[in-house]
């Protein structure tokens, strides 16, 4: 029998998302009605005889029901309630304010959304963007592309900056191994589209921040999710966080693998990630990361249409026998610090150190790189408040530094033989921003930011078994100066219009420029483009359906593509001038009032993208009015779900992409598909004591044949990477609230 102490002092501190004090916070005890509010921190204290249930709520915020015990003290974090698009909070360009204070088009996946699929890859959670492309051309094998970026990238991930906690996960090179990352490294994502130079530096294709914890999900919990499926996939995760009023920790290890729907298609991998959070006192808040990865995964290859048609599930001849894989660990440090010198100032500082190990056999070569990084990013913030509005006064500096030491050798038989070259690489990248955001009227503000940028790579040739003699090539991209201008006007309560005029740029990668048959592209230019958009938002029908709508021109020139040489290696070139029109619509709506037994909800996006060669001319070849290669004029996702009092759930999505070119003479395209997935479960309470959650879930109902990340300008007509037919799914969570 539990004795407790006749009287005891309960001390609850009350915060939102962010972990700042929620002031204000009515706390009552659930049989009395007693309690009160909380106080300048965030504090309250209650004096019980036993464990009691307390209800804790605020305006705005979804209310929690919680059990305390006497004499402990607990943080209790609530939850922003956002039902509309509008209304969802977003950093953004460093802002965060509702999206419908903001200009530009930016989109956040919450944990919800990421839930709603299966938990092996944030793909299909992605692909809900207008605008966006996630594809996985093999087991851990992702592309992803921001209108239309995808034309620069035959794997991987490029023309897309990549933040996770604050710092790039995109190296100076310009490279993104986003693959590293397991679902239980992204609590969630904030994509912005287009470029975003004047803030984040290089690239036109826009920018993806990730938050690996979502603390309002984890915070005083261990949790353990375990999913098998189709095609030999396992996954188990596992995260416990200890959460109090001076530091919250976090700990998460993962581990999945797959046997692939392809012949040599197999995967694994494992993560273990450390977070801490530390309150050193009411100014400083100090933290800390610590990320490792290991990854493997075959390489099937891509496949013309007369093998795909013989036998889709087939890796390409070769693959198998040239063991054609990827073998790669990453290893991330990074501590940072946010400091409030006094209410209208703060500055975020955050340094990193990583370590890369690349092994990659493949039918044509044999690559071993060896990688190490340092870089930091800081901010400081001004705030006024005056007769003539609110003033918030942004600037900093981003420097990111990498050793690269990269080895090509022969391939003969899956193992690396006599070593064709090997290079020494320094890459740097250096921004600096700065940005004035002032609210000139209750209704309208305005928004200047610029950054200048400057890029530089030094690339050693230390042996060169083709040309018998080393080399080195030292390319400077200086003084590129990236301007924004943005205006936000709200019309009435229910309706916003936002216009924005960006300008971007983009180097060639390390990549790009350092090729696999051995060749330095020296004669390779930076991307530059300018982006016109116009943001209508708004919400209708007694707050019941809310839209968000982007019109766009983005004009760029010295475009850089990829072709094939006669021995199958992609090469790089500067391709012109591309002109792109495009329109991008969400629609959300909750059919049922909140109060109903029964959350019923949809949402819509689309996405029509008219992208043009404007000029391309190369040899006797002319491709100019050509349709960009590589992306799908009209793309469409529909999403539904339904979750009852009772702890049952329902969801349904559709998704359908039109048909696209896969090479620059528009001769061969893709077939347009559509993908039906289905997810339905039972999940208890999370404020229980123990808590779960069963789903299960069906991926490719209509088992449709399709090829989600096709290779563009393949030699030998190799343009095919199959996807799975039906697939399914079963995932158990427990839940251990402490």
């Amino acid at each position: 029998m539990l004795f407790w102490p006749l009287v005891n002092a309960q001390t609850l501190f009350v915060k939102v998302e962010s972990l700042k004090p929620l002031a204000g916070a009515t706390v009552l005890i659930a049989e009395t009605g007693e309690g009160g509010a909380t106080d300048i921190d965030g504090r309250i204290t209650l004096q019980i005889e036993r464990p009691e249930k307390v209800v804790i709520s605020y305006v705005g915020y979804s209310s929690r029901i919680v059990e305390i015990y006497p004499g402990e003290e607990r943080v209790i974090i609530l939850k922003a309630q956002a039902i509309q698009l509008n209304e969802v909070a977003v950093d953004g360009f460093n802002q965060n304010r509702p999206l419908n204070q903001q200009a530009g088009s930016i989109s956040k996946i919450n944990p919800k959304v990421l839930n709603s699929f299966d938990p092996y890859t944030p793909v299909a959670a992605v692909n809900t963007v207008p605008g966006v492309r996630f594809e996985q051309r093999a087991a851990a094998s992702y592309r992803l592309s921001i209108r239309g970026s995808s034309v620069r990238s035959p794997f991987g991930i490029r023309n897309v900056k990549v933040y996770w906690n604050d710092i790039p996960l995109t190296d100076p090179g310009g490279n993104t191994f986003l693959n590293m990352l397991d679902m239980n490294n992204i609590g969630s994502m904030e994509i912005i589209k287009g470029p975003a130079g004047s803030l984040y530096g290089a690239g036109n294709g826009g920018v993806i921040k990730i938050r690996s914890t979502a603390l309002q999900n984890t915070a005083n919990s261990t949790q353990l999710n375990n999913t098998a499926g189709s095609f030999g996939a396992f996954q188990t995760q596992i995260q416990h966080n200890v959460l109090t009023n001076k530091h919250s920790s976090t700990l998460k290890y993962a581990f999945q693998k797959a046997d692939g729907y392809r012949d040599h298609n197999s995967m694994q991998r494992q993560t273990v990630e450390w977070d801490g959070l530390f309150f050193t006192d009411e100014k400083r808040t100090l933290s800390a990361s610590l990320f490792y990865s290991d990854l493997f995964y075959e390489i099937p290859g891509g496949l013309n249409a007369a093998q795909e048609l013989e036998n889709r599930k087939q890796a390409r001849p070769g693959s198998e026998e040239q063991n054609a894989s990827i073998d790669q660990q990453l290893f991330l440090l990074k501590m940072g610090q946010e400091y409030v010198l006094n209410k209208n100032f703060t500055n975020k500082t955050h340094v990193y150190l990583t370590t890369r190990q690349f092994e990659n056999p493949f039918i044509l070569d044999y690559k071993k790189d060896n990688e190490q990084g340092f870089g930091l990013r800081s901010t400081f913030q001004h705030q006024w408040n005056g007769q003539n509005g609110e003033v918030l006064w942004q600037y900093g500096a981003e420097f990111q530094m990498a050793d690269f030491d990269g080895k090509n050798f022969g391939n003969v038989n899956g193992a690396a033989d006599t070593l064709r070259f090997a290079d020494k690489l320094n890459n740097q990248q250096t921004t600096f921003f700065t940005q004035v955001h002032w609210a000139l009227y209750p209704t309208l503000s305005a928004t200047v930011g610029a950054s200048y940028n400057r890029v530089f790579y030094n690339i050693d040739r230390v042996f060169d078994a083709i040309s018998g003699q080393p080399s080195s090539l030292r390319k400077t991209f200086n003084g590129v100066f990236r301007p924004r201008l943005a205006l936000n006007k709200s019309w009435t309560d229910s309706f916003s219009t936002h216009f924005s005029v960006s300008s971007g740029f983009s180097p060639p990668t390390t990549t790009e420029v350092r090729t696999n048959e051995g060749s330095i592209n020296e004669a390779l230019q930076a991307e530059k483009g300018i982006n016109y958009e116009l943001n209508l938002r708004g919400k209708a029908f007694r707050k019941r359906i809310s839209f968000d709508v982007s019109l766009f021109h983005f004009q760029l020139d010295e475009s850089i593509t990829t072709f094939t040489n006669s021995q199958g290696v992609v090469l790089f070139r500067n391709a012109g001038k591309i002109n792109q029109y495009g329109l991008e619509a969400q629609l959300q709506w909750q059919w049922l009032p909140k109060q109903s037994l029964v959350d019923w909800s949809s949402r819509l996006s689309y996405t029509y993208h008219d992208f043009k060669f404007a000029t391309f001319e190369t040899g006797s070849d002319d491709f100019s009015g050509n349709a960009l290669t590589g992306t799908a004029p009209h793309v469409f996702n529909l999403s539904s779900d339904l979750n009852f009092n009772s702890g049952f759930f329902a969801r349904a999505n559709y998704y359908y992409s039109d048909r696209i070119p896969l090479n620059d003479e528009n001769t061969v395209f893709s077939d347009g598909f559509g993908n039906v997935h289905l997810q339905w479960g039972y999940a208890s309470s999370d404020e229980r004591k123990f808590s779960l959650r069963i789903s299960m879930g069906i991926d490719n109902l209509l088992n449709e044949k399709y090829s989600l990340g096709n290779d563009l300008n393949a030699f030998g007509q190799r343009f095919f990477q199959p996807a799975a037919e039906r697939s399914y799914y079963i995932s158990l969570a427990l839940r251990w609230n402490h």
